[in-house]
């Protein structure tokens, strides 16, 4: 699952700008501008879980983010984005625990716990692994 380099690196400056935003109403200009972004390179057809996954990381408000984790994992497909469907598990995993929804956030913990043992970011696996844990 490639990912084209001008997308890595147009999202890349939107994450920069929305990191380090101080302001709130700059923060949701730059937050709307990476939405655009995404809806506008889906509607050419080029729909990457990377969009939806790094506009995700950037809602502030769990309930909105989930759909979005879902939005992206549901086009992580084959084993070329098995590091993404990790990832956006873990996320979701994270998202679902702040809400008080533990059972949905221990499943997709167990997924993405079981996934990322094929993958090298130990990282993120341990991550996973301290999250399950602390159950």
């Amino acid at each position: 699952m490639e990912l084209k380099s001008e997308v890595w690196d147009r999202v890349m400056e939107f994450a920069s700008l929305l990191a380090q935003e101080d302001q709130l109403q700059k923060f949701w200009i730059n937050y709307n501008a990476l939405k655009d972004y995404c809806e506008a390179q889906s509607r050419d057809g080029y729909d990457h879980p990377f969009l939806w996954e790094s506009l995700a990381d950037f809602t502030i408000d769990d309930r909105a983010a989930i759909p979005l984790y879902t939005r992206a994992l549901s086009r992580a497909q084959g084993d070329e984005a098995r590091a993404y469907r990790v990832s956006i598990r873990f996320a979701l995993a994270e998202r679902h625990k702040n809400i008080g929804e533990d059972e949905l956030a221990r499943q997709y913990a167990i997924e993405a716990d079981d996934e990322a043992k094929h993958i090298d970011d130990l990282e993120l696996r341990r991550q996973i692994s301290k999250f399950l844990l602390s159950e």
